[in-house]
């Protein structure tokens, strides 16, 4: 093959799913080279994902395709027919993908996906996997992967799936932003394993990224989509910097780009008396050698963010101050009533003032209308009359977006988006105390992102709760909160303004931590305070 050759190369594609009136990609052009990296940014229905299921040769009954693709020199296919995927490609996922077999163990399917794409006996595609594995930062030993998916650590899992990935000695490696379900840390990580393992490889990579920052750790040029068609392409750096459309510029803004104003705004919410008070209290996720204590006040008003990697102790430190756990040593008081004499039903009665908006949407109940989701907070905590309950929660699906759809539909039926919306209407109409934020980004596009920061941070400024923000990233932290507590193996390291932190961190987990979002674009730009 030419160097100048492109190893694939699609023209004019148009792809219309059966049932459909609108096309999932139109008059699509794109050519990656040998050895390129290619990332394709946009909404969830811009047209990425249906490129790589093409890619990957998964095909649905009854849609219609018309273009062309080629392969190398002299191998071009009427896409309105039948046509084979010449180059050996690999499809690569989060952990959170549910991609594999649950009843099967992980180590089996990525042993079997290896052994057929590389034609290889089953002990010879295990050492392929075990010498893929060994190449990843901090990654488990084979033993590890040999469970049920649901078993595994998320981190463990991400770590197989890369090493089955890799392991196909691929051609061409399609990615469904596996990036993005990963910690800051981990991401950067694996983002530089992937690069590296590219040049050594010279595979090509389509990668289709739900958020920017996933887009920033590969540093590669970047194809902006809507509604099946390219908007803008060009270098990260570029389109960072100087984007030609309004649509670019909305999705590169997501949290860096309003970090300052956000800051602002928040540093003028006003601060009131103590609303939680912590008392020389030791949790029960602490290591039992542990001494230490903590000791602190949240105000009303006022925000803190709670940074760290998955099981690093945040949510046993939330669970704490909701009374969901009991601590192992001293007093927490919420609003001046030590929650650790309250029986069952005063504890409910205190819970009603918190509300909770997580990036699980197993949170809400599938089963429940969309409806009753938003009113329930007012029928248990204001046994408000009819004509209030329905002003407010109309009220509240308006903030947020929802009021054009039918409330009798089951949350089921939402999409990620549509249900972390209605968790925000939720928090709004109940009027809360105290909000607890977990992860609120997690699995959304960078449109959908941008959207739901807003609605935070409308709850933050309207309703003027306390705000506990649980986060990995310390970009999202410096956008929506003041302070913060940097957690690690269930132990506080370091706590104080994130200002500071960002300027000069104390401890090196927490440089780790903020190093790990400030992975810019080939601009110069190489600080924290560049990216948040």
């Amino acid at each position: 093959m030419s160097d100048d050759a492109p190893l694939i190369a699609v023209e004019k594609l148009t792809l219309k799913p059966s049932k459909d009136t609108r096309a999932s990609l139109e008059d699509f052009s794109l050519a990656v080279l040998a050895g390129q990296t290619v990332i394709l940014l946009g909404e969830a229905d811009s047209g990425k994902f249906a490129l790589l299921k093409l890619l990957a040769n998964v095909r649905e009954r009854g849609e219609k395709l018309s273009g062309t693709i080629r392969f190398g020199i002299g191998e071009s296919y009427d896409l309105a027919r039948e046509f084979t995927i010449t180059p050996r490609t690999a499809y690569l996922t989060g952990p959170y993908a549910a991609a594999l077999n649950a009843h099967a163990t992980a180590l089996s399917q990525f042993i079997r996906v290896v052994e057929r794409k590389r034609k290889v006996s089953a002990d010879n595609a295990r050492a392929e996997l075990s010498g893929a594995l060994a190449r990843l930062p901090g990654a488990p030993q084979l033993s590890v992967l040999d469970a049920p998916p649901g078993t595994i650590a998320p981190e463990a899992l991400a770590s197989g799936l890369f090493a089955a990935a890799l392991a196909q000695s691929p051609q061409l490696l399609l990615a469904d932003d596996p990036l993005t379900q990963l910690s800051p840390s981990h991401a950067r990580a694996y983002a530089e394993v992937l690069l590296a393992e590219q040049k050594k490889r010279g595979f090509s990579m389509i990668y289709a990224a739900q958020n920017v920052e996933s887009a920033k750790l590969l540093n590669s040029n970047v194809v902006i989509l809507k509604n099946g068609r390219i908007v803008e392409q060009g270098s990260v750096a570029r389109l960072a910097t100087a984007p030609q459309q309004a649509y670019t510029q909305a999705l590169f803004r997501v949290v860096a780009g309003r970090a300052k104003e956000a800051a602002a705004q928040m540093g003028r919410t006003s601060r009131g008396e103590a609303l939680v008070r912590v008392r020389n209290v030791k949790l029960a996720s602490q290591p039992k050698q542990s001494r230490d204590v903590l000791n602190f006040e949240l105000r009303r008003g006022a925000s803190l963010a709670l940074v760290g990697e998955r099981g690093s102790g945040r949510h046993g430190l939330v669970r704490a101050l909701i009374g969901l756990d009991p601590v192992a040593k001293g007093h927490v008081v919420f609003d001046q009533v030590d929650i650790g004499i309250l029986g069952e039903a005063m504890m409910a009665r205190m819970r009603r003032r918190v509300a909770v908006v997580t990036g699980d949407d197993a949170a809400l109940d599938d089963r429940m209308t969309i409806d009753d989701t938003v009113a329930e907070p007012l029928r248990a905590n204001l046994h408000a009359p009819r004509d209030v309950l329905v002003r407010n929660r109309d009220a509240a699906l308006k903030r947020v977006g929802l009021a054009a759809l039918d409330g009798n539909m089951n949350v089921a039926a939402l999409s990620t988006f549509d249900k972390r919306r209605l968790q925000v209407a939720r928090a709004i109409v109940s009027a809360p105390s105290l909000a607890v934020i977990d992860e609120p980004l997690r699995g959304l596009d960078a449109f959908a992102q941008s959207v739901v920061i807003d609605l935070l941070r409308s709850l933050r400024e309207q309703e003027g709760p306390a705000f506990v923000l649980i986060t990995s990233d310390f970009g999202l932290a410096r956008a929506f909160c003041e302070d913060a507590m940097v957690f690690k193996d269930g132990l506080v390291i370091e706590r104080g303004p994130i200002s500071a932190m960002l300027r000069a961190p104390k401890e090196s987990h927490t440089k780790k931590l903020i190093d790990a979002v400030a992975a810019a674009p080939a601009n110069g730009l190489s600080q924290a305070s560049a990216q948040v």
